[in-house]
């Protein structure tokens, strides 16, 4: 008996080969490891496809699963988090798999947790272990790679143009200014490098603001925005406001198309 596909399976699927052909049959080798994700290991031509609205729908088509399957992933972390707090504050103990978790999920998060009760350290987890708006990813990734095509994406599979500072961990800049060290990142898959940009903008220091603004923003019982946690994002480049600017600019006009509701065809594009 031949087993049925599950629907967001084969809309996967069906977008792979819609990658696959729009970009001229460019092989993308697929592991699947979880039913609602997949694992990319090369990204495919887009300097290819010279159509520009193609490219655009292509880059966010291939990119947004990817996207959404690792924000999943720490919308579960954060799950289980509130999970122990309530069990917490309801005078309960935490078992020792659970506490080991939970401490481990604040080093991760770069929390220093000496006590499970500690006030400070559970404000910036909730702070900390959340989602990042899809279209935000989608807008920086364009940015940061030149949508898909910029050498750090095409041969270290780096969208967000993400450094690191230890020797021979990625690519050496071609116009790395004298005296400084830094690198741009490798990844061995584009999850790899989304989940680093998601880590990124939850746990370093100068996007402090984007977290606290996306907490007050939840808290008063309405999803974050794309547009308005942009304007965490100053620190993120060395343009400043006018790098936020970009990022806003890019949503607003792509917004439909980003989130897949728009055809190449659609003058709303």
């Amino acid at each position: 008996m031949n087993k049925v596909v599950a629907p967001k399976r084969a809309r996967k699927i069906i977008l792979l080969a819609f990658i696959f052909l729009a970009v001229g049959g460019l092989s993308v080798t697929i592991s699947w490891w979880r039913a609602d994700s997949l694992t990319i290991r090369k990204l495919p031509d887009f300097s290819a496809i010279q159509n520009v609205k193609m490219k655009k729908k292509v880059f966010f088509d291939f990119l947004r699963p990817i996207v959404q399957a690792e924000n999943r992933k720490v919308k579960v972390k954060r799950q289980q988090m509130l999970a122990m707090r309530d069990k917490l504050d309801h005078g309960k103990m935490l078992t020792e798999p659970e506490r080991a978790w939970l401490l481990q999920l604040a080093d991760k998060y770069h929390v220093e947790m000496d006590d499970i009760n500690d006030k400070h350290a559970w404000m910036l987890l909730r702070r900390r272990v959340d989602a990042v708006p899809f279209r935000l990813a989608l807008a920086q990734a364009a940015i940061e790679s030149s949508w898909g095509t910029s050498r750090f994406a095409r041969q270290g599979l780096n969208l967000f143009g993400q450094w690191c500072f230890t020797p021979d961990c990625g690519i050496v800049p071609q116009k790395r200014r004298t005296g400084m060290t830094h690198e741009v990142a490798t990844y061995a898959s584009i999850n790899e490098s989304v989940a680093s940009y998601i880590r990124s903008i939850n746990r370093v220091q100068m996007y402090k603001s984007l977290r606290k603004l996306r907490h007050s923003i939840k808290k008063r019982g309405k999803p974050p925005t794309a547009v308005e946690l942009a304007k965490g994002l100053v620190g993120y480049s060395q343009r400043g406001e006018e790098y936020v600017k970009k990022i806003r600019s890019i949503i607003r006009k792509n917004y439909d198309l980003m989130s897949g509701n728009l055809s190449v065809g659609n003058n709303r594009m």
